[in-house]
C-alpha cells in the first residue's frame, strides 16, 4: 500500500469513528396518568415506545402529559411504537388525543376480535360501536398488527422487546421447574376481565432487564414462573395493575427478584398497602418509587415520599430511568432535575 493510499484510508477511518455518534443508552419515562398507564421507552436509536396511553377526555390532558415527555423531555418528533397491552380505557383511551398531537408510524396490540385469532377472547371489547374503539381503529388503520406471546417488535439492533404473555398465553420456554413452585400461594377465582388478558414485555438491553405486564392479574402471573421460570431476574420492574394486590403475585416477584420498582398508581387507584408490603419483603429490591401516594393508606403502607413523585393528587411529574451505555448502570431521577440514584445491573 503506498503511503497516499494508506493516509486515505487511515483519515477516511478516523472520520468514520468521529462522526459515528456514541451510544446514548436507553430511556424509560413512566408518564403520569393519575391511575392509568404510560410508559415511553427510548431506544438508543431513538425509536420511541410508548405502552399505553392514559385515559381519554380531560381536555387531553393524559395525550399532552405524554407528548411533552416525548417532545420537550426526550427531544423526538414522532412516535414510532405504539403499544397498548389490553381493552381498558386508562390503557387505551388517550390514543386518539395523542393523534392530534404527534404522528404514530405503528401500533401494536393484543388483538381485536375482528382479527378472529384462535381461542382468544374479548370480554371487555373494544366493541364495534365503542366510540373509543371506532377511533382507535381509525387512528391505526393499515398500521396495525396483533402481538402474540413470543413475537418481538421490530427495533433496530441493541434492544430487544420480546412479548411473554399475551391473550392469557404466556411464551413457550423449556427448562428445570422453579424451586418456588412447590410454596407458591393457591390459585384465585378465574378472572374473566380483560385485565387477564394483557401483552406483557420483556424488554432486554446489554445487562439491562426491564418488565412490563400492563394489569396482568393473579393467575396469568403466575404461569409466567411456575412450573417454568419463564422470565428470569430483572432490574426494573413496573409494578402491574397499578399496584392492585390481586396481581403482583409473590412467586413472580420472588422470581424475578427486581433491583427497582416503579409503581404507576394514582392518589386513590392502586397502590395497596399489601402490595407494597410484598414488595419491600423483596431482598433484592434497593429502592420502590411511587406516582403517588395512596390517599387511603398509612405513610409506612407507601413508597418513601422522597421517591414519589408526586406530591399533590393533581400531578404531572414522570420518573425517568436511564441505562448507561454500558447496559452495567442505570439511574432513577424524578422528573428533569430531581432526586437522582443509581443502581448496578446484575
Amino acid at each position: 500500500m503506498t503511503l497516499r493510499l494508506f493516509t486515505i484510508v487511515l483519515t477516511g477511518w478516523f472520520l468514520a469513528g468521529t462522526v459515528r455518534a456514541e451510544d446514548p443508552g436507553l430511556d424509560i419515562y413512566f408518564v403520569d396518568v393519575l391511575g392509568g398507564a404510560a410508559t415511553l421507552i427510548v431506544t438508543p436509536e431513538k425509536e420511541s415506545i410508548l405502552i399505553d396511553s392514559g385515559w381519554p377526555g380531560l381536555e387531553d390532558r393524559d395525550p399532552k402529559r405524554i407528548a411533552h415527555v416525548l417532545k420537550d423531555v426526550a427531544g423526538l418528533k414522532h412516535l414510532d411504537h405504539m403499544v397498548t397491552t389490553h381493552w381498558h380505557v386508562d390503557h387505551y383511551g388517550g390514543v386518539e388525543g395523542l393523534t392530534r398531537l404527534l404522528e404514530i408510524k405503528n401500533f401494536w396490540d393484543r388483538g381485536l376480535p375482528e382479527d378472529q385469532l384462535s381461542d382468544v377472547a374479548f370480554p371487555d371489547g373494544p366493541k364495534a360501536d365503542d366510540p373509543l374503539g371506532i377511533a382507535y381503529r381509525k387512528a391505526s388503520a393499515g398500521k396495525r398488527k396483533a402481538v402474540l406471546a413470543g413475537n418481538t417488535l421490530p427495533l433496530k439492533p441493541g434492544v430487544v422487546a420480546e412479548a411473554i404473555v399475551s391473550g392469557a398465553k404466556p411464551i413457550t420456554v423449556h427448562g428445570p421447574v422453579n424451586p418456588l413452585t412447590a410454596s407458591a400461594p393457591a390459585d384465585h377465582e378465574v378472572d374473566g376481565s380483560d385485565n387477564a388478558q394483557s401483552l406483557g414485555f420483556h424488554f432486554k438491553y446489554k445487562d439491562f432487564d426491564f418488565l412490563d405486564l400492563g394489569d396482568l392479574t393473579w393467575n396469568i402471573e403466575k404461569s409466567l414462573v411456575c412450573p417454568i421460570d419463564r422470565i428470569g431476574k430483572i432490574d426494573l420492574y413496573q409494578v402491574t395493575h397499578h399496584g392492585m394486590d390481586i396481581s403482583n403475585h409473590p412467586t413472580l416477584l420472588q422470581t424475578v427478584s427486581p433491583t427497582v420498582a416503579v409503581m404507576n398508581n394514582g392518589p386513590r387507584k392502586g397502590g395497596s398497602a399489601e402490595t407494597v408490603k410484598r414488595l419491600r419483603a423483596l431482598k433484592a429490591l434497593e429502592a420502590l418509587y411511587a406516582l403517588h401516594k395512596n390517599q387511603a393508606t398509612s405513610a409506612q403502607d407507601n413508597a418513601d415520599p422522597a421517591l414519589t413523585a408526586n406530591a399533590n393528587a393533581e400531578g404531572g411529574q414522570f420518573v425517568h430511568v436511564h441505562v448507561e451505555p454500558d447496559g452495567r448502570h442505570f439511574t432513577v431521577r424524578i422528573g428533569t432535575d430531581g432526586l437522582t440514584k443509581r443502581f448496578e445491573t446484575r
